[in-house]
């Protein structure tokens, strides 16, 4: 392996609310290889939160010949964590020249993990007195066990369709240099359009198809610093460092399909299942300093200048199960669903009908 170390990649996208994203904490990386494994290990469960979580909050309710309309309404999908992804083993991951310091101790904490179950990291490679070039301590986790992630809709319904689409506005997130948009659509159909002995029935069936697309970036700041361990800073580390960017692209499908009886005029419940389809990209940009293995084999490291030193992928699916009630009223609706599923959770949905 050609690199044997270090950037620094600040977290990506902890929380979508008043949480540090960038800048909670440092993830010091040992080279390219063993470096995205790190990362990938450690944001892997808030690429499936995000994922899963933009289409937990999907159902619009259909009534049979609804008057056209447009509704808009706030939406919160508060996707519970699996707690087999609040940590990952180090040695199951890979790594080629990175060890634990302490044999015994190789969990440690993923993004929403515990903070303060960090372990230290060397590197295989010793200096003339048989210590590890490279030290550090894996990343602090967030301490959650939820995500909450919220969005606007807005949606027109028609005879037997609902169209809907959903947003979040390119805003900072509070207490953090991080910025996101998120743009989403969906489809519902009433097949009682189709089936004659449903128009007249309190039952209804309805099939739906969306779509999500959510995006982040924010600028990084990482210097030939940062590493307590014996590092010869004596490569071609020129910088300038000004450039440097973090990326990140979510998208979410979604098909399914519900069931659901009106009560009376007011209240409605439903159920339905469904397949969720994502996929994530984390991509840095711009100049950063990675240390590299002295070529000389003398027993140190050199610094080195890399162009965008990280492009990590993902794809994740799941199937979902929805249920769920609805209160209509005049002018306003409330709606509560759970889902039973890996990332599943509770969603809201408070909306007011315009005339």
């Amino acid at each position: 392996m050609k690199h044997i170390l270090f950037f620094l990649l600040m977290g990506v996208l902890l929380n979508l609310q008043a949480q540090k994203v960038i800048n909670t904490g440092s993830l010091i990386q040992a080279g390219l290889e063993d470096g995205t494994k790190l990362v990938d290990a450690y944001v892997t469960p808030i690429n499936k939160a995000i994922i899963f979580g933009l289409s937990d909050v999907s159902y619009t309710k259909i009534k049979k010949d609804q008057p056209h309309r447009f509704l808009l309404s706030a939406k919160l999908a508060y996707v519970s964590i699996p707690n087999e992804d609040l940590s990952f083993d180090v040695n199951k991951i890979g790594l080629e020249n990175l060890e634990p310091k302490d044999p015994a101790k190789h969990i440690t904490p993923t993004i929403f993990g515990d903070s303060t179950n960090v372990i230290t990291l060397v590197s295989k490679q010793k200096n003339f007195f048989g210590n590890p070039l490279i030290e550090f301590d894996t990343p602090k986790g967030g301490q959650q066990s939820a995500i909450p992630l919220p969005f606007f809709s807005v949606n027109y319904r028609m005879d037997y369709t609902n169209l809907s689409v959903h947003l979040i506005p390119y805003v900072q997130v509070p207490d953090s240099d991080i910025k996101v948009a998120m743009l989403g659509f969906n489809i519902q159909q009433d097949l009682s359009v189709f089936i004659k002995s449903l128009k007249e029935s309190n039952f209804g069936i309805s099939l739906q198809v969306g779509a999500s697309y959510l995006y982040g970036d924010a600028k990084l700041d990482v210097k030939p610093d940062g590493i307590y361990s014996p590092v010869t800073i004596s490569g071609n580390t020129t910088g300038p460092y000004d450039n440097q960017e973090l990326n990140i692209n979510y998208t979410s499908f979604i098909v399914g399909a519900y069931t659901d009886y009106q009560i009376n005029k007011i209240f409605t419940v439903f159920a339905g299942a469904g397949f969720n389809l994502g996929t994530s990209n984390i991509d840095l940009t711009g100049k950063y300093p990675i240390y590299t293995a002295d070529p000389t084999g003398t027993g140190s490291v050199v610094g080195e200048d890399i162009d965008d030193p990280l492009q990590l992928s993902g794809t994740y699916q799941r199937v979902k199960f929805d249920i769920g009630t609805r209160a209509d009223f005049n002018k306003f609706f409330i709606q509560i669903n759970y889902n039973i599923s890996t990332y599943g959770g509770l969603g809201l949905n408070l909306g007011y009908k315009l005339p």
